[in-house]
Order: C-alpha cells, then structure tokens, then sequence
C-alpha cells in the first residue's frame, strides 16, 4: 500500500502499520486524556501516530534540507502535540520515503564532531506533501463540523437517562 492510501486509510479508520513504542509509558507524551491516546503515541494509535509522522516529516524538509535531530525538533514544534516522535520509527519512514522517491539523503561532513546524513524532499515529496495537506484539510473541515454539531448538542441541554 502506498503513502497516500496508508494516509487516507489511517486517517478514515485510525489503524495502520505503524509501530507502537516499548516499555512503561513510552509513547505517551501528547496524548490527551479521552482522545484515545494510548500505546500508539497519540488519537487512534499507530496509524494516527504514522499518518501524522510522515507529514510532519515532509512538512518539516519542505522548509529546509535537515539532519535526523534537527528533524525532530521540527516535527516535535509542528506536532509534538498530537504524537510522540521516536527517533527509530522516524528513521525507518525516512528510508522508506527515501525508497519511494519522496526524500534524497546525503552525508555532510561537520567540522567538529561526525558526519551527519541530511534529508532533502524531492519535487515527488512536494506533490505527495500537496495532497496531504489537501487530505488534511478536508479532514479538519469533517472533525470542525462535527466537533460543532457536538457543541450545539451539549448546549442544548438535552439529557436522557438511559434505561431508567
């Protein structure tokens, strides 16, 4: 399955192929009480937490060629509230979409300390980057009329007990 089915498919359904993160409490930061945060790292688990990952990922080199932590710090400031970045899980999408086209990576020489692989996003990631965004968007139009119909229905006050 490619990116933007993998996208649209965690997204619609919050599943996916995403890892889940080991040990007591990992991948618990961001998650908000009652939005379903668990294991997964954020809302509907491992394919909410990769779906949000890779455009983060992309989002992030579409605005400078990066190294991995540097990377991170982005995708923490871009979405460090809705998923809990692992550097693993990052570096294992970044040679999957490296393998798929979206991203190019090469060694840059630093002048103090080791060499450090920079990723770039390529004119592919850019259009995938595109239809994220416009999959996104429609989604947050989806999530922003509902989260109003249910607004509007706690506002009315309407309480029924259930069976009694």
């Amino acid at each position: 399955m490619g990116l933007m089915a993998d996208l649209d498919n965690d997204m619609r359904t919050g599943r996916g192929r995403g890892r889940r993160a080991a040990g007591p409490g990992a991948g618990m930061c961001g998650a908000e009480e009652g939005l379903g945060g668990g294991p997964g790292g954020g809302p509907g688990g491992g394919g909410y937490r990769r779906a949000v990952l890779e455009v983060a990922i992309l989002a992030s080199l579409a605005e400078s060629d990066l190294h991995g932590y540097e990377l991170v710090e982005h995708i923490v400031a871009l979405a460090g509230g809705l998923v809990c970045v692992d550097s693993g899980t990052m570096y294992r999408m970044l040679r999957a979409m490296e393998q798929q086209g979206f991203v190019t990576s090469s060694w840059q020489t630093a002048e103090s300390g080791p060499s450090r692989r920079v990723y770039t996003i390529t004119e592919h990631g850019l259009e995938v980057l595109a239809a994220m965004a416009a999959a996104l968007s429609a989604r947050a139009a989806s999530l922003e009329g509902l989260a109003v119909t249910a607004r509007a229905a706690v506002k009315s006050g309407r309480r029924t007990a259930v069976g009694g």
